[in-house]
């Protein structure tokens, strides 16, 4: 059966599993930003565990008119995740350090790993991510990407999309699109992974990078 018959949250946890779509007082801890300034009480909050997942939920919502709200660590203060009335799609169950090659300095992570966790993975390599800010026990890599977070060492090392190589990326309609290179210099035709960092979610769902 489609899930378009099928109410909101009926469809979103026949996508990611009942455990993972989140509503009422569940939500509490998702709808406001650090400060507490910005709060929206969402619709429901959903946990992806997969690209896949991510796609499919951007599908329903695309199909059924839904607002969708991404969301890392909450970490932000300006209100950008706030989502009342929307569905928040958390990345947090998407943590995974999927690979790291330190021969060419290169690591492929997913976007709800936290920057503590990258940067623990990366120093067993005598490697370092260089993205260090005050929330970095907390803050995730996909909202790091999508605000295009400077740091403490962002005068040497530059913005987070000067530390970016790839993206791998889904779209509103939910198709998945692979932007991913280890290339340190790539100068092959148009560079859309830059036009998704700093977007802050409103050309799609960075799922890796």
């Amino acid at each position: 059966m489609s899930t378009d018959t099928l109410s909101p949250i009926d469809a979103l946890s026949a996508i990611v599993g009942a455990a993972h779509v989140l509503t009422g007082d569940a939500t509490d801890s998702h709808a406001r930003d650090w400060a507490g300034e910005h709060q929206g009480m969402p619709l429901a909050v959903v946990r992806p565990g997969s690209t896949k997942e991510v796609s499919e939920v951007l599908k329903w919502a695309n199909r059924t008119g839904t607002a969708i709200v991404p969301r890392g660590g909450g970490t932000g203060l300006t209100g950008a995740t706030a989502a009342g009335g929307a569905v928040l799609l958390s990345m947090e169950r998407m943590r995974a350090i999927r690979e790291i090659r330190p021969e060419s300095r290169v690591a492929v992570v997913e976007a709800g790993a936290i920057l503590s966790t990258i940067h623990d993975a990366v120093a067993e390599h005598d490697l370092i991510f260089p993205l260090f800010f005050g929330a970095r026990g907390s803050a995730m890599l996909g909202g790091a990407l999508s605000t295009n977070a400077g740091g403490s060492n962002v005068l040497r090392y530059g913005n987070t999309r000067d530390l970016c190589l790839g993206i791998e990326a889904v779209l509103p309609d939910g198709q998945i699109v692979n932007l991913m290179s280890q290339l340190h210099k790539d100068n092959s035709g148009y560079n859309l992974r830059q036009l998704l960092v700093g977007a802050e979610g409103t050309l799609g769902v960075i799922t890796a990078a």
